[in-house]
């Protein structure tokens, strides 16, 4: 009997420590963007030629950045302990929509990266980058299915 306890006991606390491991490394250590310059500089490492205005979010771990040229959009997005960029292109996004909770979601063509939320406390802001971002799905859309670039 005491053996059976004994194995319960040994399982229970490796179950514990295996979760515990787990949860640790799936939380992003407090990683926060700072304000726009530090989003812009994010997006530079990853694409040098790029410049343009960043809107950071709420939660300060995503940012829109508003290229020049006015056909894409970059995204900076915390996904684990990594800052990740992407211009986002028409054929890029497949919805878009204002959530109840009035946050922004995207759902991305690319599996790789399926989707965002992205929440801004301006309301003037929130409607801009919606519609923004919805004139990409538009084009998303009006694209031929042989046209559409697959990941």
């Amino acid at each position: 009997m005491s053996e059976i306890a004994l194995s319960v006991a040994v399982n229970l606390a490796l179950g514990i420590a295996l979760f515990l491991l787990l949860y640790g490394t799936r939380r992003n250590g407090g990683m926060r963007l700072a304000g726009p310059p530090e989003a812009m500089a994010l997006f530079a490492s990853h694409f040098p030629d790029a410049a343009g205005e960043a809107m950071v979010t709420v939660d300060h771990q995503n940012a829109l950045i508003e290229l020049p040229p006015g056909t894409e959009v970059g995204l900076v997005q915390l996904q684990g302990r990594r800052w990740n960029a992407r211009k986002i292109a028409p054929g890029d996004i497949r919805t878009v929509h204002l959530g109840s909770d009035g946050a922004i979601r995207i759902k991305f063509a690319d599996f790789g990266w399926p989707g965002a939320t992205l929440c801004f406390a301006d309301p003037d802001h929130r409607l801009r980058w919606l519609q923004r971002l919805a004139v990409l799905q538009r084009h998303s859309l009006a694209q031929s299915p042989a046209a559409v670039r697959r990941a």
